[in-house]
């Protein structure tokens, strides 16, 4: 992973959680899979204090708050990395996967939840 896109580069965090959200809502293979996976995905940047949280319902990306999850969540889902990295996955130029093995992001989350990730991360990034 070598250079960052422009145009990812110059938008923020939040402008490509938000259109990760509206290409995730649109992708009929994501909703599918995730259809009963209600979730919180704690998106925290490492290098950075803005973090937010992308709230699952219902099958789709319903929600995005800006800081942590509201209550205590057994099922939370946390992807930490650097700002960059993030907004390259969410950008989708990035596809979260090669982060992992790449060592530049790390995902906590029960290991039913991590193969999830993995399905929807090959429905909406591709492999």
């Amino acid at each position: 992973h070598e250079a960052i896109l422009a145009d990812a580069a110059e938008a923020d965090l939040r402008h490509w959680l938000g259109d990760f959200q509206s290409r995730f809502n649109d992708n009929a293979r994501a909703r599918k899979l995730s259809t009963g996976w209600d979730r919180q995905i704690f998106v925290e940047p490492s290098d950075r204090e803005a973090a937010y949280t992308l709230a699952i319902t219902g099958a789709a990306v319903a929600e995005i708050r800006e800081g942590g999850p509201n209550l205590p969540d057994d099922r939370l889902v946390t992807m930490r990395a650097s700002d960059d990295v993030l907004r390259d996955i969410f950008s989708g130029h990035y596809n979260p996967s090669n982060a992992l093995l790449d060592g530049l992001l790390e995902v906590y989350s029960d290991t039913r939840d991590k193969v999830k990730l993995e399905a929807l991360a090959m429905v909406i990034w591709g492999m």
